[in-house]
């Protein structure tokens, strides 16, 4: 497939690239226990001081199974935020390795690949997150974005259709839901979809 040509930076992908799979994560473990005062996986703690509080969590061996895993994606999460790709990659891979049936980890690894653009492995990420997660709107956005990357944008627009159908109000996935149709030529309608989009988030294009 014919790649369109790139839609951001690099530095703009990998920073919006590596919030995606997370977000869902950490609201899904807002009220469990905390592992660290300072592992939260959320920006209410500066992240280099998350990846210590997450790395004393993780050396206490007192977390095994999903607490484990969700030590380990938090401190990914910190990593990617602080531009340590390849850390990030690590911890990612560990908990894949812990917990093969982790969706969000999985998507996590394909927004890494995606960053990279690694299309051929985010493309298997995504699916594999999908078919773990199918009501997860956020991995449909991702593998949306890897069809646009490489210029599938007839995918990519399902893609955004599944996410918007499964969050109507998600505004990622109105934004690029428009990004694809600006690319099929309909300017209307993308005009209209992220219009709306930042009606919901008003930085969503930032």
């Amino acid at each position: 497939m014919k790649r369109r040509g790139s839609l951001m930076t690099s530095a703009g992908m990998i920073g919006s690239v590596l919030s995606l799979a997370f977000v869902l994560l950490t609201i899904q473990v807002r009220a469990q226990s905390v592992l660290d005062p300072k592992c939260t996986g959320e920006p209410d703690v500066p992240w280099s001081e998350q990846i210590a509080g997450c790395t004393r969590a993780i050396e206490t061996g007192k977390y095994a199974g999903k607490d484990l895993v969700k030590a380990l994606i938090f401190r990914a999460k910190a990593h990617g935020q602080t531009g340590d790709i390849d850390r990030c990659l690590g911890d990612i891979e560990q908990a894949i390795r812990l917990d093969p049936t982790d969706a969000f980890a999985f998507g996590a690894r394909g927004d890494v690949h995606l960053a990279r653009k690694d299309y051929e492995r985010a493309l298997a990420d995504y699916t594999k997150a999908a078919s773990l997660a199918p009501n997860n709107a956020l991995v449909f956005i991702g593998r949306g974005m890897v069809y646009v990357a490489t210029g599938d944008i007839d995918r990519a627009m399902a893609d955004f259709g599944q996410a918007i159908r499964l969050q109507p109000t998600l505004a990622s996935g109105l934004y690029w839901r428009g990004i694809a149709k600006r690319l099929k030529g309909d300017a209307a309608a993308a005009a209209a979809d992220i219009a709306a989009a930042k009606k919901i988030d008003p930085d969503v294009d930032q």
